[in-house]
């Protein structure tokens, strides 16, 4: 609230100096005839104030995103509010002042039309510079601040890596140790420390991966909790498609399946969770669609934390090119995820008329259960 105070009585300040001198102008122009009015004064200046900050209202709702038709409409309607406005002001508000420069001069239409014309150019040009100028300060503002997180994220990245290099190091050792006395519990330790050298791996959020490196990460996963669960859990893990040169960015897959071994029903074999990655090499999109029933009884505590992250950084790197639904009732949980623009630099994807494919559209409305 202070902020916006300080900024009303900054453009205060200036208009007050400004009028100060057009006022000083005006008298070193003809000193023997000029009569200081507040009038005068004032008035004067109020339409072109009026219509630079109307301006400035136009640009901020039509420039950025550019809506053309939009922006030159509203100009428009502008340019008539401060015709209006000058004819008013200067024929019947003027002649009720003591204001210089002597009689108002006859009205003709046209003559009036082209000098409020000038005018409303000359302040509108104003506005624009003057959003602007603001416009590139918040954008710098903006900039600066995501820098700043990106040093912050990278900094305590580097600090929380100093206890997973630890565990893994560790990990080495236990595996080596227990070697020689049950394979199936060194085959889970080095499943564990695969695990942790692919967490580790992933230190930059804008980088991508290759999905054979994600998939074998799933299996790792799934592979370490049929060790918890006695091989009990029922979980069908199917990938349908070609994956040479599919990238995704990294660890978007997993905290999906995580979801699913963390808070589904995985021990129902009747009714086994599905997760099912089929990679469109034609169409160079991936589409991931997860099933499972929910647990029964005590709920585990989550966030939600998790899947806003991953929608987050998607619309960070994909902009508009992905597609995250969810449906979710009281006993099932039902997830579809598409990812465009996934084929990079190695094998482009051309259509029929030889262009590179980026985007397709595709039915975005999953059917559960899945078959």
């Amino acid at each position: 609230m202070k902020k916006k105070y300080r900024i009303i009585l900054f453009h205060a300040i200036f208009w007050l100096a400004y009028m100060l001198v057009s006022t000083l102008i005006e008298f070193a122009g003809n000193p023997k005839e000029y009569v200081f009015s507040i009038g005068d004064f004032f008035f004067t200046q109020f339409p072109n104030m009026c219509t630079f900050y109307l301006c400035i209202f136009v640009y901020t709702r039509y420039v950025n995103p550019l809506k053309i038709y939009s922006l030159i409409t509203a100009l428009v309607l502008v340019y008539l509010f401060s015709y209006l406005h000058w004819y008013v002001n200067a024929y019947h508000i003027r002649p009720l002042i003591k204001a210089n420069g002597g009689p108002t001069p006859a009205f003709h239409v046209w003559k009036f039309a082209i000098a409020v014309l000038w005018l409303f150019i000359k302040y509108s040009f104003f506005a624009f510079g003057y959003y602007y100028a603001t416009e590139n300060i918040k954008q710098q503002k903006r900039l600066r601040l995501i820098e700043k997180e990106k040093h912050h994220a990278e900094y305590a990245f580097l600090r929380a890596q100093i206890n997973p290099h630890f565990l893994n190091n560790t990990l080495n050792f236990f595996f080596a140790k227990s070697l020689p006395l049950s394979s199936e519990l060194a085959d889970g330790i080095m499943t564990l420390s695969e695990i942790m050298n692919y967490s580790l791996k992933q230190d930059r959020e804008d980088q991508t991966t290759l999905i054979d490196e994600e998939i074998a990460h799933i299996k790792n996963v799934i592979n370490i909790n049929q060790l918890r669960f006695n091989h009990e859990l029922k979980v069908n893990f199917e990938v349908r498609g070609r994956t040479t040169n599919a990238h995704i960015i990294p660890l978007i897959l997993i905290t999906i399946v995580e979801n699913v071994l963390k808070h589904g029903n995985c021990t129902d074999e009747s009714n086994p969770a599905r997760i099912i990655l089929d990679i469109n090499e034609d169409k160079g999109y991936i589409q991931l669609n997860t099933y499972n029933k929910k647990k029964k009884g005590p709920k585990e505590l989550s966030s939600g934390i998790g899947m806003e992250n991953i929608r987050k950084r998607l619309s960070h790197h994909y902009g508009d090119d992905f597609v995250l639904y969810i449906q979710e009732t009281e006993t099932d949980y039902a997830l579809e995820m598409i990812l465009y623009q996934i084929y990079y630099n190695k094998e482009t994807i051309y259509n029929a008329d030889n262009q590179p494919v980026l985007f397709q559209s595709v039915n975005t409305k999953p059917q559960y259960p899945l078959p």
